[in-house]
């Protein structure tokens, strides 16, 4: 690398400025910074017949806030192309937004009619990498670009979100990129939104990318709803509740049991159904004695008092868990047979 030499700020040619984000509260920090102990890292500038800045972009801003006219700046002595596959290749010692490094991949890839592979060759990355990060720009409109380059919607948003709602439906993707510049939205809640978008039908889906946020409120809400209801029932609530759901399995089950469990039945699948159910009635063995141990205080005698049998609960119509395997033949047992 050059030199550090001092370069009019006024003559610089801006060239990439578009490939970067707007972040007037790390300009702020840097311009605060550079009052009290000056520029630190020269910025790097490729050497044209007017030199154009690749990067840097923050710093100059920084300087422009606080009046200063020149900046410090190594001179880029190879091809402008090269220029920029070493700063994004992480040389310069920085980390960069997804959106910025898409940005630069696009002006080599249509600026310096660098293939994609070629692009990953340079930078030593797979090529998926490289396609993954110009999909941005593939997929997405130029408003919804322009509200990412303006710092309006995250880079991640537009990966994770934007990008897979587009493929699918372009204008729901615009609307959705819309509705965030009013009320924008954080990661989480947007990513909570997005699980609840792909699991809609199309109708739902056209009312959730007219207004998101109102969606998540109205989601919230219920489910503000839904958490406060449990916390009055308390456990007790949430036990029967649990416990009805457990009775409708079971009824499935039941009538799911002859298509399960045949004659001429290959013995390892059978095994693997027996295995399951001698699970299932462990746990509903331990449930039987939790019920035993647990206090009654009222020792009362009248039919309608549910008073168990000492050592197990009446289950009349059914068969213990233990016949059941007897009879179908335990896994494990010298008796199984398919």
């Amino acid at each position: 690398m050059s030199a550090v030499e001092n370069i009019e700020i006024a003559h610089l040619e801006l060239r990439y400025e578009h490939s970067r984000i707007r972040q007037p509260r790390t300009v702020a920090r840097m311009a605060e910074s550079m009052a009290r102990f000056g520029q630190l890292v020269p910025v790097l500038v490729m050497q044209a017949p007017t030199p154009v800045l690749i990067d840097g972009y923050l710093r100059v801003k920084a300087l422009t806030r606080l009046k200063r006219d020149l900046v410090a700046a190594h001179l880029w002595p190879g091809s402008e192309s090269d220029a920029l596959i070493h700063v994004l290749s992480g040389q310069q010692g920085r980390s960069w937004e997804l959106f910025e490094q898409a940005a630069i991949l696009q002006e080599l890839h249509l600026g310096h009619r660098l293939s994609r592979g070629a692009i990953a060759r340079l930078l030593a990355k797979d090529k998926s990498w490289v396609v993954r990060r110009l999909q941005l720009f593939d997929t997405l409109d130029d408003q919804t670009i322009a509200l990412i380059r303006a710092g309006v919607i995250s880079a991640w948003s537009a990966q994770r979100v934007l990008v897979p709602v587009a493929r699918a439906n372009p204008e729901h993707a615009k609307t959705i990129a819309a509705g965030l510049k009013k009320h924008s939205l954080s990661t989480r809640r947007l990513g909570l939104f997005f699980e609840h978008y792909k699991k809609s039908n199309r109708k739902a889906r056209q009312h959730m990318a007219e207004n998101p946020h109102l969606f998540l409120k109205t989601l919230e809400a219920s489910q503000g709803d839904q958490a406060a209801k449990t916390l009055e029932q308390g456990p007790e609530g949430l036990w029967l509740k649990d416990m009805r759901v457990v009775k409708h399995i079971l009824a499935r089950l039941i009538k799911a049991a002859p298509q399960v469990l045949y004659r001429g039945q290959h013995r390892l699948e059978r095994r693997r159904f027996l295995t399951a159910y001698a699970d299932a009635a462990e746990k509903m063995q331990a449930l039987s004695q939790a019920i035993e141990r647990s206090p009654d205080d009222q020792q009362s005698t009248t039919p309608d008092d549910f008073n168990p049998a000492p050592g197990r609960l009446p289950d009349p119509g059914n068969p213990p868990a233990g016949e059941g395997l007897a009879q179908h033949g335990a896994p494990g047992h010298q008796g199984h047979t398919a």
